[in-house]
């Protein structure tokens, strides 16, 4: 079950992946229609953006949750088993960052798991201690963020070039259209990927410097 903080995370994340849709739509309708782009008027293309921006949200939210948070990490990580970077925190990610102390981080918390399941629910118990802490809250949020818009943009890789040749555009307009959504998709995964390794390593770190007793928020 998602935790409050994290649907707190993702409802303040909705503007953001709005105008990715948005700018997405803008690039489908100047490849695939060129000629009306460039004869409508400005104010009526701003009456346009203003109703897209209505409407995106709920249609970015719908499909959003369309896709199980295991086959976003999936898109972002490209491995079919243990996706998750909470998977690898103390046997990749923590030995990795200067910031985090492994010594001091058993001595606060106990043994550490080296399996991947047990790594990552071990992991979910000290991040529920610290969800609030502004390091992690942020770092949260710019992994989920970047998650969505990897699993939002890679559809479009395949999906825009068919409908551009349904549509009649030219082969040349289709492969330089998937291969601009190609890159879109391949940039959020990688910000992703940084940013989930950020989030893991941001909750250890904290830890590592203070034993935290409290018990996470229901």
């Amino acid at each position: 079950m998602r935790s409050r903080t994290q649907r707190s995370l993702k409802a303040g994340n909705m503007t953001w992946l709005a105008s990715l849709a948005l700018l997405d739509i803008a690039m489908l309708l100047v490849f695939a229609f060129p000629s009306v782009i460039g004869a409508t008027s400005l104010t009526l293309l701003m009456g346009m953006r203003a109703a897209l921006m209505m409407v995106l949200p709920i249609a970015v939210l719908l499909l959003s949750g369309l896709v199980p948070h295991n086959v976003k990490a999936m898109l972002v990580y490209w491995k079919l088993k243990n996706v998750l970077p909470g998977h690898e925190a103390f046997t990749r990610y923590g030995p990795a960052d200067p910031r985090v102390d492994m010594a001091a981080l058993r001595k606060n918390v106990g043994a550490l798991p080296s399996e991947p399941a047990g790594q990552n629910a071990f992991w979910y118990k000290l991040y529920r201690r610290v969800e609030s802490e502004t390091p992690v809250a942020g770092a949260h949020k710019m992994y989920l963020l970047w998650r969505d818009a990897a699993a939002l943009s890679l559809p479009l890789v395949i999906a825009l070039p068919l409908l551009l040749r349904w549509n009649g555009a030219s082969t040349n307009a289709a492969w330089i259209a998937g291969a601009i959504f190609a890159v879109q998709y391949f940039l959020t995964a990688i910000a992703a990927r940084h940013s989930g390794t950020r989030f893991v390593c941001n909750v250890l770190a904290i830890h590592s410097t203070k034993r935290i007793t409290t018990p996470p928020k229901a």
